[in-house]
């Protein structure tokens, strides 16, 4: 799935697969405007039929995790350049640092609570679960034969969010 146009993000900026074995089991596609991230848009097959090897385990802490990341990304592109300047500045991750940011990310989800949202995908109205947390909006929906999607953005975009099936356009200027 892909926002619709009448939200104005433009063509995806980036876009992952997960899978094992040649077979994709998802699809993220991201979105940013003016030079902050926006949403992710992730779709997952249904498991059945699948080798569960390889399967995404997909948790709102880890998906609020990886959009936050991102953000920053989007937000500080020049920390992350790979120059001999930041190799020199930059030390490796601190593995404890990581680690108390994720308890913090988990914690906050774990204390959000869930609330039921409608969205309308392909013009028909699908409810599912949001959760709010850290200034994100966390979206699963229950699609067609099994899949799930994931949408995970600004809270602002989330509340008027529309979907529509993606096409080979929207992967086409990658």
């Amino acid at each position: 799935m892909a926002p619709h146009e009448s939200l104005g993000l433009g063509p995806a900026v980036g876009w992952n697969v997960q899978g094992v074995d040649a077979v994709v089991s998802a699809l993220e596609l991201l979105y940013d405007r003016d030079a902050r991230y926006q949403l992710m848009v992730k779709t997952v097959r249904s498991r059945e039929g699948l080798n569960p090897r390889g399967l995404p385990i997909d948790t709102i802490p880890d998906l609020l995790s990886n959009f936050l990341g991102r953000a920053d990304v989007v937000a500080n592109p020049d920390r992350y350049l790979f120059t001999q300047e930041n190799l020199d500045r930059e030390a490796p991750p601190d593995p404890t640092a990581r680690r108390e940011r994720y308890q913090r990310i988990q914690h906050a989800a774990d204390y959000a609570a869930a609330t039921t949202a409608t969205v309308a995908c392909d013009n028909a109205l699908t409810t599912g679960q949001r959760t709010d947390a850290l200034g994100v909006a966390v979206l699963e929906l229950p699609w067609k034969d099994g899949t799930t999607l994931w949408c995970v953005g600004v809270p602002e975009l989330v509340d008027r969010l529309v979907l529509r099936t993606a096409t080979p356009e929207d992967l086409a200027h990658f």
